[in-house]
């Protein structure tokens, strides 16, 4: 295949993983389970140096089903937990942020370096649901135009290069065009999809904590099961 097309179709993939790379990161910060990705933009400065997050403490990721809304941050310094919650609320201020302690046997123990910051991703409630959706949806909106600004622009310029050039090779150039288009198609829907599950499990956790909590049954809207609901006038 002639250089040209070549550096067409590289130029097209490119372009289209970066704006699903944006996305994605997008959905990194609309944060519902815990995910280092949300951690990305902390930076603080400290005696006219900027720290990354990585400079100034091991990251430790909640992982299982009913407690993956949490990560903790274990400072390398017990000095930094002060700038650990300030940079955290910078960027996150949703988050619930609080100081723990080591599970250790001498209970009266209060050295600071026992001490680890714990961050909290907010309840999905139904109001919470309905925004986090609504943001995903226009995320995907806006990286599904761009797509197809791409896919415009670049099947013109495929076009252009595969003038003079024989049937099969041209035929083979519209292949791969087609395959790419294809793949970072079905990559977005596959990350807005499992961002909304992501979400919708959330959100019925909630619900089962709420259940528990005042004994009352809910649907998956959140609505109690068993009792006349209002109707809007």
């Amino acid at each position: 295949m002639k250089i040209k097309i070549s550096n067409v179709l590289i130029e097209t993939q490119e372009r289209l993983l970066g704006y699903v790379s944006e996305m994605s990161y997008g959905y990194a910060q609309l944060c519902v389970k815990a995910d280092p990705s949300s951690l990305l933009s902390f930076e603080e400065k400290i005696d006219d140096r900027k720290y990354r997050m990585e400079e100034m403490a091991k990251i430790e990721i909640h992982n299982t089903e009913e407690d993956n809304d949490k990560i903790d941050l274990y400072p390398i310094d017990p000095a930094y937990i002060s700038t650990l919650i300030s940079g955290m609320f910078k960027i996150h201020p949703e988050f619930k942020i609080s100081v723990e302690k080591y599970i250790i046997d001498e209970e009266d123990d209060d050295s600071p370096q026992l001490r680890f910051v714990r961050l909290t991703m907010p309840k999905v409630t139904k109001e919470r649901r309905d925004l986090l959706l609504d943001a995903i949806d226009l995320l995907d909106y806006k990286c599904k135009g761009r797509h197809e600004e791409m896919k415009i622009k670049y099947t013109k310029e495929l076009t252009k290069v595969c003038i003079g050039e024989k049937p099969e090779s041209i035929d083979e150039a519209k292949d791969k065009m087609e395959q790419i288009l294809k793949h970072f198609s079905e990559m977005r829907q596959q990350l807005t999809t499992k961002k909304k599950e992501e979400v919708e499990n959330a959100y019925q956790r909630y619900l089962r904590e709420k259940t528990k909590e005042d004994g009352i049954n809910r649907d998956a809207d959140g609505n109690p099961i068993g009792k006349t609901l209002k109707l809007e006038e």
